[in-house]
């Protein structure tokens, strides 16, 4: 039996038409399945929470949604041992399904995963603060400053609708990016990664933390994380004026922003990140938290997914 939870939502309203199609396909391959649609923020957090705690194991979820729907599935399931997950993109970013070099016709996927005979394990990041009493779970990023903020303004953005509509999504971090930068105000982080302590980073315009290796639709952050390395890879930008940092972004959309003084990047298993003053956190583009002090972890091979 698979559940499929599916958020029909999903790039801009086109979701639903993708669903009905696949559903022809299940109804004529004759595969047994339930389907979960969200219907709110944080649904299915409380969809794959309830499925974890009352069916057998293993649970077979299939996600039909963007980055944001997958991750609150493993938000929700947090026992990873007992889910197998099957990806079906229709997301307007799309960074874990890049990640993972999945097609990007939504049937292709759908018998990519019903004729699926091995799984692969996959990476998770673990973003923990309150001494480990609060944890979020990610699958593509997390991070803190601009990327962050823009990921809180995309959330209630009018202009990402309207741009999806048209096909222009990807526009609107760039568009958001641009009025973070400049409202922001200036953030300071003291960063210990596996032990070894890299100081306070004065004037941080962001610290991403990757697991893939881009976000925010394909910005390349760190063009070497490895989602199946047992590491998470950190990509922090600091000490560059807010002007300037405008002329950094064509090396960052190039990757070419590994060569520059202001960057550091580090891969890691364990790391503490410490701001003077609270700033929003977000994980795979979720806000999750205004806090100071951050650990994050990578946990190896915690999620099993349908090849």
């Amino acid at each position: 039996m698979y559940h499929f939870i599916v958020n029909l939502n999903s790039r801009t309203g086109k979701a639903k038409k993708i669903w009905e199609d696949l559903r022809l396909v299940l109804e004529e391959r004759q595969v047994p399945y339930i389907l979960h649609e969200t219907k709110y923020a944080g649904h299915a957090i409380s969809i794959s929470r309830r499925l974890v705690k009352n069916e057998e194991a293993p649970v077979k979820i299939i996600v039909l949604g963007g980055d944001g729907t997958f991750n609150e599935v493993i938000n929700g399931a947090r026992e990873f041992d007992k889910i197998e997950l099957g990806y079906i993109p229709t997301g307007s970013g799309n960074d874990l399904a890049r990640g993972l070099k999945l097609p990007a016709d939504p049937l292709e996927n759908l018998n990519r995963i019903l004729d699926s005979k091995d799984y692969i394990h996959m990476d998770l990041g673990c973003l923990s603060w309150d001494d480990g009493e609060s944890k979020k779970y990610f699958a593509v990023s997390t991070g803190v400053g601009v990327d962050a903020d823009v990921c809180r303004l995309a959330l209630s953005s009018t202009l990402k609708k309207v741009l999806n509509k048209i096909g222009l999504g990807k526009l609107t971090y760039a568009i958001l990016t641009i009025r973070s930068l400049f409202a922001s105000p200036v953030m300071n982080a003291h960063i210990v990664a596996d032990g070894k302590d890299y100081g306070i980073k004065d004037k941080v315009l962001f610290t991403a933390i990757m697991n893939h290796a881009t976000e925010g639709g394909g910005v390349p952050m760190s063009p070497q994380a490895d989602a199946f390395d047992g590491k998470l890879s950190m990509c922090c930008i600091s000490g560059v004026g807010k002007f300037k940092a405008l002329t950094l972004f064509p090396s960052l959309l190039g990757a070419k922003h590994t060569n520059l003084d202001a960057y550091l990047g580090v891969d890691f298993k364990e790391a503490d990140i410490v701001l003077k003053t609270p700033f929003v956190w977000h994980t795979d583009g979720e806000m999750c938290s205004y806090n100071t002090q951050m650990h994050i972890e990578c946990l190896p091979g915690a999620i099993k997914l349908m090849k």
